[in-house]
């Protein structure tokens, strides 16, 4: 997928390796024809022509090695980012994930493990050249003697399979490293958010003691793979070792008999001699490419993660028009059924008996999950297909690293009147009071310069910006005080007359606003759909 549209970059890639190691190769051969048919005779024409062929050859050499570098470089850094894109919005669409995935997860697998799976890149150019560097080598020692070219092909793949046999545990040892890392980014990540809870409870010492446990385990977890790893790379050197060994003295007993000449020895001893790098490097592809899968792995886990399967149209409308809003017979696992009709421009409180459900009820409007009976309606069409006039954002504040501008105007640029308007309605004077009047003031990862109350409304100004034909708001005023919450309530409604606003888990203040209030019940039991949409269940009170 990320490296479709670059076959030809890959091609020149494993071009420019093969290349580079067959005339690589070539070198020592060269340099037993000099010795045979120039220093021997002592012929000097021949000396300065055969000297001219080897710098040709060095020149293509160091072609191919400058082309096969530059085009591996561009090849992988274009690919690590590619997938980091493909992941950035994996994680950003509104599908989510069937299990849960924490950001220090999510920041190792598009960190660590993007750039080792696009180091396949390496691995591509690398085996390729190998392999082309032992088939010459391979051809010109028969081309001097038979029985050492068939060494060569026979204990070179010999070598090679044996050692890939050993390499599973090596990859199940470097998954692990890889996902305990993962669970400390994890573990930094929660007790860098929750910083304050934790030096207010004084459990400055517990927090440490958790963070020093999930190290121990990615420490233990990189020492096993270390270990694998070492052991891997000593076999497989050891068995190049061997091989070569015996090809040597193959040689030296074949020059002793006076079967090849003393420049065909010189050309066997160096390509001997140059042999150790690529049948070691072909048998140690198997342990890179452990690495490689199971970085790829994780990596894929998240792509192919179909969450919720939810396939809404999400234009974003901010077009200001009021949209009508049907509940038909809506019911989750923890909320319903019920039914509703509310008149485009209306206010409708929606009172959950469960938490647990109205958590549900602002997942489906949102797009998130699927009701489990019934639908919901937005001027006739199924929200299951059209997503485009509503926006529920979650309950839990997102606030970025940034400025205070930013957060607000996520979505676009807002003018100085606009970005007032909706400070005004939110209430959001203490934190504009501490920033001097500045809303390029920083407010920090996460910002966790703000109060849990000042996020919230930083998050609610946001929505309000947005402007949409239907706003769904998830309890927005649960972490700010009762005078600072009724001023919200009431400039909340002034501001939405003429445009569709449901507020879920409403508090009084923000019910009393509201055209109507619905209340909702659990589930009585396990759901069905023989269940009849009863009207008893659904009570209406016209505020």
């Amino acid at each position: 997928m990320v490296f479709a549209g670059r076959r030809l970059l890959l091609t020149l890639t494993v071009l420019g390796f093969v290349v580079h190691q067959i005339t690589e190769a070539l070198v020592p051969v060269l340099i037993g024809v000099v010795i045979d048919q120039a220093i021997e005779p002592g012929d000097g024409t021949a000396l300065l022509i055969w000297l001219g062929v080897l710098c040709a050859l060095f020149a293509a050499l160091l072609f191919a090695w400058r082309l096969g570098e530059l085009v591996s470089v561009r090849v992988y850094e274009e690919g690590a980012r590619d997938i980091r894109r493909a992941l950035v919005a994996r994680v950003l669409s509104p599908a989510g994930f069937v299990r849960r995935r924490t950001p220090g997860e999510l920041l190792s697998i598009a960190s660590s493990d993007a750039d080792r799976a696009s180091g396949v890149t390496w691995l591509l150019g690398a085996a390729a050249a190998q392999l082309a560097a032992v088939l010459t080598a391979a051809v010109s020692l028969l081309l001097i003697s038979v029985p050492l070219g068939l060494l060569v092909l026979v204990a070179t793949p010999v070598i090679v399979v044996l050692l890939h046999f050993i390499t599973a545990p090596l990859e199940r040892r470097m998954d692990a490293e890889q996902a305990a890392a993962a669970a400390a980014s994890a573990t930094a990540a929660d007790l860098l958010t929750g910083l304050r809870a934790i030096a207010g409870l004084r459990a400055e010492d517990a927090a440490v003691s958790r963070f020093a446990e999930v190290n121990r385990r990615s420490l233990l977890a990189s020492r096993r793979a270390v270990a694998s790893k070492a052991a891997y790379t000593v076999a497989s050197m050891a068995a190049s070792t061997v091989m070569l060994a015996l090809v040597a003295w193959a040689a030296a007993a074949e020059a002793a008999a006076g079967s090849i000449s003393v420049g065909e020895l010189v050309a066997v001893l160096g390509l001997a001699q140059f042999l150790h790098w690529p049948v070691s490097g072909l048998a140690f592809i198997g342990a890179e490419l452990a690495g490689v899968r199971a970085s790829a792995k994780r990596v894929d886990a998240v792509l192919s993660d179909d969450g919720a399967a939810v396939t809404t149209t999400r234009s974003g409308s901010t077009d200001g028009r009021a949209a009508e809003i049907v509940f038909d017979d809506v019911r989750t696992p923890h909320a319903g059924p019920f039914s509703i009709r509310l008149e485009a421009g209306r206010h409708l409180a929606v009172r959950v008996a469960d938490p647990r459900g109205a958590l549900e009820l602002q997942e489906a409007l949102a797009g998130l999950r699927r009701l489990d009976h019934g639908r919901i309606l937005v001027d006739g069409r199924d929200l299951a297909d059209d997503a485009s006039s509503v926006l529920a954002p979650p309950h839990q504040p997102a606030i970025f690293a940034g400025t205070l501008r930013e957060n607000v105007e996520l979505h676009r640029p807002l003018s100085d009147a606009e970005l007032s308007l909706v400070a005004g309605i939110a209430v959001l004077d203490d934190v504009l009071g501490a920033a001097g009047g500045d809303w390029s003031y920083p407010i920090g990862e996460r910002g966790l310069t703000l109060s849990g109350g000042q996020r919230q409304r930083v998050a609610l100004a946001r929505s309000l910006a947005r402007d949409p034909a239907v706003l769904v708001l998830h309890d927005p005023t649960s972490a700010v005080d009762s005078v600072t919450e009724a001023a919200i309530a009431q400039r909340l409604r002034s501001h939405r007359e003429g445009r569709t606003t449901v507020v879920l888990a409403a508090s009084p203040a923000l019910a009393r606003v509201c055209d109507e209030i619905v209340e909702v019940p659990a589930p009585p039991g396990p759901a069905s759909d023989d269940d009849a949409p009863s009207a008893d269940r659904t009570q209406e009170v016209r505020a």
